[in-house]
């Protein structure tokens, strides 16, 4: 018979401290789940105001989908990408929706979320600055702008890369932007408690 038992050492007890102040329960799970969704529909809809060419469109729905990303994790960050998607079409109706534009942006929240859990670095603010780039390059120049060029008939009289260069070469400026204006949210994100500790 074993009677040993864990010996609570001071950095056991500190690290089960963290793990139960940052761990939500499923009704907060939700609850920010539809928090952010409303917020990223609300930043849509400001970025109509914010059009100066276009080609050219300042929407800030990005930093919310990063800040919903890392917070509820995978699911629930692709979750709060797909509702504010669909949302947003309906709201603010510009044609068919596109559902491979659909898939991109639900993707955006699934790889941020695995890109804030997997990435082994414990400064949130590279890791918010990494997954914007990742996001960035794979989702909105790739997936999504390949799903434009060929679902709205550019590929018939341009190639995807004359499509880019002319339609969607300022949209890493505005990824940009909204990677900037996540940076000062962190803060908050980690008192308000949806953020892990960094600190041992």
């Amino acid at each position: 018979m074993n009677n040993q038992q864990e010996i609570a050492t001071p950095d056991i007890i500190a690290d089960k401290a963290v793990r139960s102040q940052n761990t939500l329960s499923e009704t907060k799970k939700m609850t920010y789940t539809a928090v952010f969704a409303a917020l990223a529909v609300v930043m849509k809809f400001i970025g109509q105001y914010l059009t100066l060419t276009p080609s050219f469109k300042i929407t800030l729905i990005y930093m919310i989908w990063l800040m919903a990303a890392a917070c509820l994790g995978i699911v629930r960050g692709g979750l709060v990408c797909f509702i504010s998607d669909i949302l947003g079409a309906f709201i603010l109706p510009q044609g068919a929706i596109n559902p491979f534009v659909v898939m991109g942006n639900t993707l955006y929240g699934v790889i941020a979320g695995a890109t804030f859990k997997l990435v082994p670095i414990k400064n949130n603010y590279l890791k918010f600055l990494i997954m914007g780039v990742v996001c960035t390059g794979l989702c909105t120049c790739l997936i999504n702008s390949a799903a434009i060029w060929y679902g709205y008939g550019y590929y018939e009289t341009m190639s995807f890369g004359v499509y880019f260069v002319t339609f969607r070469t300022m949209q890493p400026i505005v990824a940009a932007i909204n990677i900037a204006l996540t940076m000062p949210m962190i803060p908050l994100l980690k008192k308000l408690k949806l953020l892990p500790d960094t600190k041992k």
